[in-house]
């Protein structure tokens, strides 16, 4: 089969190697769609510590099943995938909090992911994974939306983000933006966003966002507090890398308000020294998110399912696996949203 593999940071090859065995108990899917995700142009010219080399990555990952040995999925069924693999039997996979199985193992991380033409995925025993079926109205590329989906659900279900709510959300890019359609589709009564670039405040505003904000130009508290009438946001967001908690932002939040660190935070902003009273008196929560499980993929199907999906706001830019380099240089460089890796068996 074709595939990408990251030899090491800066060398990306295209190969053809060998097809995946089906597993016992597992299944064998041919990939059709894959999406880019930041991390995973990162991996291209960075590595990640998660990485072993070599690496096919690729985590955002839809097809149809090729093979199966497995009474739970037929060939022929349309799927996506849930990248993280878990034990299923550890206290937290019984808890449902599955992305922290001591146990886990990551599709385009620690294992071989979806820029191929096939992967193999275990389901019955082992390290095993997940698939949701994929409804006939939803083509192949907007369920590859599913697993980032998922991983803004896990974030806002972790701060109780719910109806009513006001929500600022720090960064614009593909995570900031379905964010935003997450908590429109919860009720939020008002969204902000903050972004530098002005191609992305454009899209946040023709879509979910009430208020955007430049941090370059505006002043942040003055529009928070203009839009939430004095009272600050019920919850905060960080769905970008270049910007971190500190008492800016603690003094936007209402009391009781709650934050989300989404995103991991670059070094020169992730360390901060915060007044822990005003955490104490007004009772602030302040949560970290990493991931999502596999009951969150299937949720974020539902969602896409269910309604209009985001799709045609986010999908900028489509590639397939000879031209995968041009696809990883639009998300690096942010020329526009999301990327995705159409495969197409020739």
């Amino acid at each position: 089969m074709k595939a990408a593999i990251l030899i090491q940071p800066g060398k990306l090859e295209i190969r053809e190697v060998r097809t995946p065995d089906c597993p016992a108990g597992g299944v064998l899917v041919k990939v059709k769609a894959c999406g880019i995700c930041s991390a995973d142009a990162k991996m291209v010219t960075q590595g990640h510590r998660a990485l072993n080399y070599p690496r096919i990555l690729g985590h955002e990952i839809a097809g149809v099943i090729e093979q199966s040995r497995t009474n739970t999925f037929k060939e022929g069924d349309r799927i996506q995938i849930a990248p993280g693999l878990r034990c299923s039997r550890c206290s937290y996979c019984l808890k449902g909090m599955d992305n922290l199985c001591p146990s886990r193992q990551i599709l385009g991380f620690t294992q071989n992911g979806g820029f191929a033409e096939y992967i193999a995925i275990p389901i019955e025993d082992g390290i095993i994974g997940s698939l949701n079926t994929i409804p006939e109205k939803i083509s192949y590329i907007d369920a590859t939306l599913a697993e980032p989906l998922a991983c803004c659900i896990n974030a806002q279900n972790k701060i109780n983000l719910t109806k009513n709510d006001t929500v600022l959300i720090i960064g614009a890019g593909p995570l900031g933006l379905l964010h935003a359609f997450v908590a429109r589709h919860k009720g939020a009564e008002h969204i902000l966003i903050s972004e530098p670039q002005t191609h992305r405040q454009k899209t946040a505003i023709h879509t979910w966002a009430d208020t955007v904000i430049d941090p370059g130009t505006d002043n942040m508290t003055e529009k928070v507090m203009a839009a939430t009438h004095n009272k600050g946001v019920d919850t905060l967001i960080f769905a970008c890398s270049q910007s971190g908690l500190n008492d800016m932002f603690m003094k936007l939040l209402a009391p009781a308000g709650r934050v989300s660190i989404f995103s991991g935070i670059a070094s020169q902003f992730s360390q901060s020294s915060i007044d822990f009273n005003q955490i104490h008196y007004n009772e602030f929560f302040i949560s970290g998110a990493y991931g999502c499980t596999a009951d969150q993929n299937r949720n974020a199907m539902d969602l896409i399912s269910s309604e209009h999906g985001p799709a045609q706001e986010l999908i900028t830019h489509r590639v397939n696996l000879d031209t995968i380099h041009k696809g990883i240089e639009h998300t690096a460089s942010q020329k526009g949203l999301k990327t995705i890796v159409e495969i197409s068996h020739e």
